[in-house]
């Protein structure tokens, strides 16, 4: 190849976008793994959520969305597993000591501003915490746990009749 027509290569439009994509690739990994990664997401995998509660981003908003009903929310998430991460935002959610089914809770923080949503199912009925009461506004983490709840978490424990497996070929 003769320098004209590697010359020619390196001004291709195409080979400029590929060139740009495969550095931006490079420098969002870089800048993820050199802890650019959103503060909260330390978290997620832990089972200390008392610790996220606590953090500053956190404290006043679960308050504010919250309120009065923050003791009922804690006791409805005193049984829980360690924290996921659903769609951006850190989950807890868990059940009161041995009522679940009964008397369950949610708590849903985005990773990246710490904006918090939380629900609360008691005697039947699910109370949602929100700055917007606005069902399509909602944290999927929240959307995703009332289907369960209001499932009865069947789907946990019983395979769905249009669920199938497929068949190694």
């Amino acid at each position: 190849m003769t320098r004209s027509q590697r010359s020619r290569r390196l001004t291709d439009p195409v080979l400029q976008v590929s060139i740009a994509a495969a550095w931006m690739a490079l420098a969002a990994t870089t800048a993820q793994a050199q802890g650019n990664a959103p503060p909260l997401r330390k978290y997620v995998g832990s089972p200390d959520y008392p610790a996220l509660l606590k953090e500053p981003a956190v404290k006043a908003k679960l308050q504010a969305v919250v309120g009065k009903q923050l003791p009922a929310l804690m006791r409805n998430i005193d049984v829980t597993g360690d924290m996921g991460l659903v769609s951006g935002a850190i989950t807890i959610s868990g059940n009161a000591s041995h009522k679940g089914g009964e008397e369950e809770g949610v708590i849903c923080v985005a990773e990246y501003d710490g904006t918090v949503q939380a629900a609360i199912l008691s005697k039947g009925r699910i109370t949602v915490f929100a700055k917007d009461a606005k069902y399509d506004g909602l944290m999927i983490c929240i959307k995703d746990w009332i289907t369960q709840v209001n499932s009865g978490h069947r789907d946990r424990f019983a395979q769905p009749k249009n669920v199938q497996f497929s068949k190694p070929n």
